[in-house]
């Protein structure tokens, strides 16, 4: 969500089938953003967010209000299949997986930053997943790659369809 056209209706979607039990939903970095600043906090509006706002600006408090506790509930990342997978928006270390700490949430939402900024003005990662050695694998997104990128049992799924790439999704067990 964000960035697009219509993210209330997105929303809704994700919430129905979370609701139903037919999804499984971790945040990323621009839903604990939109959270913030619907705990009325002040957040910078910047890539995609002022749009966000704008549409949900035409939705009703209780709609509002329903996101709010929404994303207020997801948690960090998921380990699944006995401990074989592990899902975090910007993925995870395995010292990390299952654990919960603000240390853990910041990791799954953002990586870990090198501390430099590109050309962008944006934050350089540090490539966690070049050094990840463990056993569950790990599915993340959060940084886009031209194409979905298997490496050492880790695979980002981020093909950038918001800049007009590919929606990656991952058939897991089968993993093909």
């Amino acid at each position: 969500m964000d960035r697009g056209p219509a993210s209330p209706q997105v929303l809704r979607l994700v919430m129905s089938m979370v609701r139903d039990g037919s999804a499984l939903c971790v945040p990323g970095n621009h839903d604990i953003k939109l959270l913030r600043h619907l705990n009325g906090k002040k957040v910078t509006v910047n890539h995609g967010l002022a749009e966000t706002l704008a549409q949900l600006e035409a939705e009703p408090e209780a709609f509002k209000s329903e996101v709010r506790r929404f994303l207020d509930g997801l948690v960090s990342h998921y380990v699944l299949d006995g401990g074989k997978l592990v899902v975090a928006h910007a993925g995870l270390t395995e010292e990390m997986q299952g654990r919960g700490s603000g240390a853990v949430r910041a990791f799954a939402l953002f990586g870990e930053s090198t501390g430099e900024i590109d050309e962008f003005g944006l934050p350089v990662r540090y490539e966690w997943a070049r050094e990840y050695r463990g056993r569950a694998m790990v599915v993340f997104g959060h940084t886009p790659v031209p194409d979905a990128e298997w490496l050492n049992n880790t695979i980002d799924i981020d093909t950038g369809c918001v800049f007009g790439g590919r929606l990656t999704a991952l058939r897991y067990p089968s993993a093909s």
